[in-house]
């Protein structure tokens, strides 16, 4: 028995309400004669939407793993902070899509934040038109919105995304497997061609998993991923840490979570513990900052809200720039052992 497609695509003819609903058959990427590296890839590096949501494209093609010549097709960031592997193939995804994606997450594993600013900048900076390391990471922390970027050099499971216009059985078992069993974030994108009226229409929609249950999942994951990573906090250790930053000093939400015993991923714990805490040490909770260096929006204590907390900060001799980000030189971080240092 044939499967069914994950879309179907009909036409009225003559655009009467009235008329028979007529299929569209659809077209094949090969007999339309678009190539997989040329017009597919750069179809999804300029607009990533079509994969159904925000992704920033931070490089095309890239081939710096060791010993290996290998390249992986797209390496994105999403709204979450998290390192997505896009591995696409022209018609059927084939019986190995899967695993050739496994190997390239595998390699990109191992990039941290620093490695993509540079992969970022280098791709999208082509002369005239540079990009410095600093304006990468202004569009990283724009794009990023739900999650941190600091977590990127410790999440060590990149997500995975496969596109194709048709899976074979072979990885489609073996995604489902991939989520149910080992919790691997890996889904699968239909991509399929229409030829109508002298235009093509590109159809997308993602069949693993089912779109009604992927928001559930996800904000099962993090509930889950958020619990994990606040119940490694000592609270304790996190007043003595912040207790300690000096005048004229800031540490991140981030930092002053590593420095408690926990990771990146629980910073916007400790933002919300601050935000209940009745009991913090006396003036020093305006210290603890965003990870650009900017202070909460939300941000409340004894001596008022954000205005007031960075006015605070000025007059210990700490100095913002005009989009309100305090100088990286004066930020106090975690250091291997735990404990902490004037960056």
């Amino acid at each position: 028995m044939t499967p069914r497609p994950a879309s179907l695509l009909f036409e009225l003819p003559g655009g009467a309400l009235s008329a028979t609903p007529e299929a569209i058959e659809p077209d094949s990427f090969a007999q339309l004669g678009a190539l997989e590296l040329q017009h597919i890839e750069r179809w999804l590096a300029a607009a990533p939407a079509v994969l159904g949501e925000e992704l920033l494209v931070v490089t095309t093609q890239f081939a710096g793993f060791d010993k290996t010549k290998e390249r992986s097709d797209i390496l994105a960031l999403d709204r979450a902070g998290r390192l997505v592997v896009i591995e696409l193939k022209r018609d059927s995804s084939g019986s190995r899509q899967d695993l050739q994606a496994l190997r390239y997450a595998a390699f990109s594993a191992t990039l941290t934040l620093d490695d993509l600013l540079d992969l970022y900048a280098k791709h999208h900076g082509a002369a005239p038109a540079a990009i410095s390391k600093d304006e990468a990471l202004s569009r990283f922390t724009n794009h990023v919105t739900e999650g941190a970027l600091e977590g990127i050099d410790e999440d060590t499971r990149p997500r995975i995304i496969l596109v194709a216009k048709a899976f074979q059985v072979e990885v489609t078992a073996t995604v489902l497997w991939l989520r149910e069993t080992w919790g691997m974030d890996i889904s699968c994108v239909e991509l399929v061609p229409y030829s109508v009226d002298g235009k093509v229409l590109l159809s997308s929609s993602v069949r693993i998993p089912l779109p009604e249950a992927s928001e559930y999942m996800v904000k099962r994951d993090q509930k889950r991923q958020k619990a994990e990573a606040a119940s490694k906090i000592s609270w304790e250790k996190a007043m003595r840490v912040m207790a300690a930053i000096p005048h004229g000093r800031w540490m991140s939400y981030q930092d002053l979570a590593v420095a408690a015993g926990g990771t990146p991923r629980a910073g916007m714990a400790v933002g919300q513990y601050l935000a209940k805490a009745g009991d913090l040490p006396e003036h020093c909770a305006h210290r603890v900052l965003r990870s650009d260096g900017s202070v909460s929006p939300g941000w409340q204590g004894d001596i008022g809200g954000p205005e007031e907390a960075q006015a605070l900060l000025e007059a210990e001799g700490l100095r913002f720039d005009d989009k309100g980000r305090a100088d990286p030189a004066k930020r106090y971080q975690p250091a291997s052992d735990g404990s902490t240092h004037a960056s």
